[in-house]
C-alpha cells in the first residue's frame, strides 16, 4: 500500500514523534511557547528560539524560512546562514529533506535538539516504535528488499514505496509496511 500524497513534517524531539500535516495551513511558525507567542510547531528544547523559523507555502511549494535563532537550524547537514546584509533566505523543501533545530552549526542530534523530516507521503497505520538500544546492526525489509546498516547514524531514514523507518539510536520509528530485524 503506497503512501498517500500529503505534505507533512515528522518531528522527533526528546524521543517523542509528531507528524504535522503542512497542507492544513499556509504558515507554520516554529519555536518555543512563551507568553503571547504560541507557535504551531511548539518545540520544547531550550536551544530552540521562541521565534526560530517558519514553514510557508508559496505558490504551492513549501519553504522553510529561518529567523536566525541563536542556536540555528541545520538543513540537510548544512547550517542555514543569513543572506547578504542579514537577509532571510527561504529554503525550498524537497522530498526527504532533514532539518535539525537548535543544534548550532553542526548536525547534532541529541536531547537538546529537534529533528524533522519533510515528505509528501504518509503511510497507513501511523507510527510504531522498536527498541534499538545497544544495537549495532539493523536490517530493514520493505518492498521485498532488504537494507542493512552496520553502526547506523542517528537520523538515518530508510524509505520505500510501502513504508518508512527512522533510526534515532535507542528507538527506531516505523510507519507503513516496513519491518526491522535486529
Amino acid at each position: 500500500m503506497p503512501g498517500n500524497r500529503v505534505n507533512n513534517l515528522t518531528v522527533i524531539e526528546n524521543r517523542k514523534l509528531d507528524t504535522y500535516i503542512l497542507d492544513d495551513r499556509r504558515i507554520w511558525r516554529v519555536g518555543r511557547l512563551s507568553k503571547g507567542h504560541i507557535p504551531e510547531l511548539n518545540l520544547h528544547s531550550l536551544t530552540v528560539s521562541r521565534h526560530h523559523g517558519e514553514f510557508r507555502n508559496i505558490d504551492g511549494e513549501w519553504f522553510y524560512i529561518d529567523r536566525n535563532g541563536k542556536n540555528g537550524t541545520v538543513y540537510n547537514g548544512r547550517h542555514i546562514t543569513a543572506g547578504i546584509g542579514g537577509r532571510i533566505k527561504p529554503v525550498m523543501l524537497n522530498e526527504g529533506d532533514i532539518l535539525i533545530f537548535g543544534g548550532g552549526e553542526t548536525a547534532v542530534i541529541n536531547s537538546k535538539t529537534a529533528w524533522a523530516y519533510f515528505s509528501g507521503r504518509l503511510f497507513e497505520g501511523g507510527w510504531r516504535c522498536e527498541n534499538t538500544k545497544d544495537v549495532s546492526r539493523l536490517c530493514f525489509n520493505c518492498d521485498g528488499k532488504s537494507v542493512n546498516y552496520e553502526h547506523p547514524e542517528m537520523g538515518t531514514v530508510v524509505e520505500g514505496e510501502e513504508g518508512r523507518a527512522i533510526y534515532m539510536g535507542s528507538t527506531t520509528y516505523l510507519s507503513g509496511n516496513i519491518r526491522l530485524e535486529i
